[in-house]
C-alpha cells in the first residue's frame, strides 16, 4: 500500500513534469512561429532564408518527436543536485538557460544507464517514470551504493525488472528508458568507423544501433550529415 510519504512525491513529480510539457508546447508555438516567418521571408538573401528554414525545420521535428514519455527518469546524486532525463534537452529561458531536462544522450545523463549497486558513480538513486500519455502513474527506485535501510520501501524496485515486466506488442519496443550498461557501452562508443552489433535473435541487436545512430547524430552531427549514417 502507498505511504503518504509516496503519494506526495508522486504528486511533486506530476507538477513536475507537467511544467516540463508546458514548458514543450511553449517551446513548439515559438519555433513554429519563426519557421512559419522565415518561410515568408523578411527580405533577406535566398540562401540565408533557406539556411534559416532548415534550421528551424530540424527543430521543429525534434521538439515534435518527444511528445509521449518526454521525462522518463531522474538522476539524484550525492552531493544532492536532481537531474531529470529525458527524449530531448530542455532549458529554462528565465534562469540563465539552465536544464530543466536533460537529454539522453548528453554525457551528464549517461550514469542513469550505468550506474550500479557497486559502482554507482557518484549518484545516491535512480528513478524511472512510468506514464501514460503525459501522466505520471508511477515510478520506481534503485538506491545506488551502500543505501541506508530507510531508504528501502515497497517502490524500491529495479527499473529493469518493471520494464521486463511490461506488456508486449507487435512493435519494436522503445528501449531509450531502459537501456542497459552493456547497451550504453555501444551506443557511446567512440566513432571508429564502421561498427558491427552481433548477438542471438531477441537481443535487441536492431534497437541498439538504431539509439546509436541516435547518439551519433546528436554528438558528431555536422560529421554525419556530411558523410551520411544509413
Amino acid at each position: 500500500m502507498p505511504t503518504q510519504g509516496y503519494e506526495e512525491e508522486l504528486r511533486s513529480e506530476r507538477n513536475y513534469v507537467e511544467g516540463l510539457y508546458a514548458r514543450l508546447d511553449a517551446e513548439r508555438a515559438r519555433v513554429k512561429g519563426r519557421y512559419n516567418t522565415a518561410l515568408r521571408g523578411n527580405g533577406e538573401a535566398l540562401m540565408e532564408r533557406d539556411a534559416e528554414v532548415r534550421a528551424l525545420a530540424k527543430e521543429v521535428k525534434r521538439l515534435d518527436v518527444a511528445d509521449n514519455g518526454l521525462c522518463f527518469g531522474r538522476l539524484d546524486s550525492l552531493s544532492g543536485e536532481t537531474s531529470y532525463i529525458g527524449r530531448i534537452g530542455l532549458l529554462d529561458a528565465d534562469n540563465d538557460y539552465e536544464p530543466v531536462l536533460l537529454d539522453w544522450r548528453a554525457p551528464a545523463s549517461r550514469p542513469f544507464y550505468v550506474a550500479t549497486a557497486a559502482n554507482p558513480e557518484n549518484m545516491r538513486r535512480r528513478r524511472q517514470f512510468h506514464t501514460r500519455s503525459r501522466h505520471v502513474v508511477d515510478f520506481t527506485d534503485e538506491v545506488l551504493g551502500r543505501p541506508d535501510c530507510a531508504e528501502h520501501d515497497t517502490h524500491s524496485d529495479s527499473a529493469l525488472l518493471a520494464a521486463v515486466n511490461a506488456p508486449r506488442g507487435e512493435g519494436m519496443r522503445d528501449i531509450v528508458a531502459t537501456i542497459q550498461a552493456e547497451q550504453d557501452d555501444i551506443v557511446r562508443l567512440e566513432h571508429p568507423g564502421v561498427l558491427v552489433i552481433e548477438g542471438g535473435p531477441g537481443t535487441g541487436k536492431t534497437v541498439v544501433a538504431l539509439h546509436r545512430v541516435a547518439y551519433l547524430l546528436y554528438t558528431q552531427r555536422e560529421r554525419m550529415e556530411r558523410h551520411g549514417v544509413l
